[in-house]
């Protein structure tokens, strides 16, 4: 007998989140079935073959739009087509990682060459510093091809292929972080409320966004750049595009709210961390993590863009048309949580208005292993 399984159990069994099982069923890429006295996703046998298949390839760092592809195909030329251009880009990464570490090698033969027991070769270190600063500001900089100056253009290829995900050499970033207890979604009150109880810090990133747009470097940070606070017509832009530069804009200020922590950690013993930040960044640096969903809440940001729009001197049927795009557009962006939180140690909590705060709040203590308050 097919046993059909339902997707709290798919979550649990396969340790990804129950939003990601939905978007793949948004993307074609799985199906699930429901019966007459059952309103939930079930899952059969071959629907959780289908998932496996998509676990290993995700496992293979293949997109999804591509594991599409790979599943309609009708032959294995597409499926080779696919693999084998993952293979040409670890292939381009390879060179590039080996081309930079004898860049590296050739600072360290200069390095040991000098004698810092003599003023002048100390002073010409000194200069030598100075020199590859001027270069690496220079944006006009010409000059014949130096170590420093392929240093930028390794480098620099080497961040395309690594778009905001962070290099964590033995897992130093997730040692320093180990006591930052981390709410994602809706949990500003729990925040609080931790932080009262327990006595801890409590982070809001939403009240450090300026901070950092005005540190923002537009070389490095171009969308964190252009951040305007308090956008009188953000939901005058088209959905797509406001999601684009909302989530480009918490990705350009993610390594800065890290950096915040670790030095807050230097004189906290534990400390909160709340509200938007990249979450498939820090995945891998999470210790501590709960991720509350309230249901209203989509309901309450895609209200506020409907109501915008029906305000718009333009045909019924155009609103009818950008309202569709909104719930699609951010519908998707709510599906789109990172595979295998569970792995991370996330616990998802949804909040349908029967939890209190109370309530809430007890769920996430007893889930980050904090003591019973008193």
């Amino acid at each position: 007998m097919n046993e059909l399984l339902k997707i709290r159990d798919v979550s649990s069994r396969y340790g990804i989140s129950s939003r990601t099982l939905r978007y793949y069923e948004e993307m074609g890429l799985l199906q699930s079935v429901r019966s007459e006295e059952y309103a939930y996703r079930l899952y059969d046998e071959a629907a959780l073959r289908r998932l496996e298949q998509i676990l290993i390839l995700r496992k293979l760092n293949i997109n999804l739009k591509d594991i599409g592809r790979v599943f309609a195909a009708s032959d294995a030329q597409t499926v080779l087509e696919v693999l084998g251009k993952k293979v040409q880009d670890i292939d381009e990464e390879v060179v590039l990682l080996h081309e930079l570490r004898e860049i590296v090698m050739a600072f360290i033969r200069q390095i040991e060459q000098a004698d810092f027991s003599r003023d002048s070769d100390v002073k010409l270190l000194y200069d030598k510093a100075k020199e590859i600063e001027t270069q690496l500001l220079g944006a006009e900089y010409s000059g014949n091809p130096s170590p420093v100056h392929r240093l930028l253009e390794v480098t620099e290829k080497l961040e395309e292929k690594a778009v905001s995900r962070l290099q964590i050499p033995d897992n130093v970033l997730k040692r320093l972080l180990q006591n930052v207890y981390f709410i994602f979604g809706d949990g500003v009150a729990v925040a609080d409320e931790l932080g009262r109880r327990y006595g801890m810090l409590v982070y809001h990133t939403c009240d450090y966004r300026h901070i950092h747009h005005q540190n923002a470097d537009p070389r490095f940070q171009p969308r964190l750049s252009g951040f305007v606070e308090n956008m009188t017509d953000f939901f005058a832009q088209d959905p797509e595009e406001a999601w684009q530069r909302e989530h480009g804009i918490v990705q350009d200020y993610t390594p800065m709210v890290i950096m915040d922590l670790i030095q807050l950690m230097a004189t906290n013993e534990r400390i909160i961390c709340e509200n938007a930040i990249d979450i498939d960044s820090i995945l891998p640096l999470v210790t501590h993590a709960v991720d509350i969903t309230a249901e209203d809440s989509l309901d309450d940001f895609i209200g506020r863009y409907e109501d915008e729009i029906r305000c718009r001197d333009i045909s019924e049927k155009e609103k009818q048309a950008l309202i569709r795009k909104v719930h699609a557009v951010w519908e998707k962006k709510e599906s789109e949580a990172p595979g295998e939180t569970k792995r991370y140690g996330v616990k998802e909590i949804l909040q349908d208005g029967s939890l209190t705060l109370e309530a809430l709040t007890e769920m996430a203590a007893a889930h980050f292993g904090l003591p019973d308050a008193e």
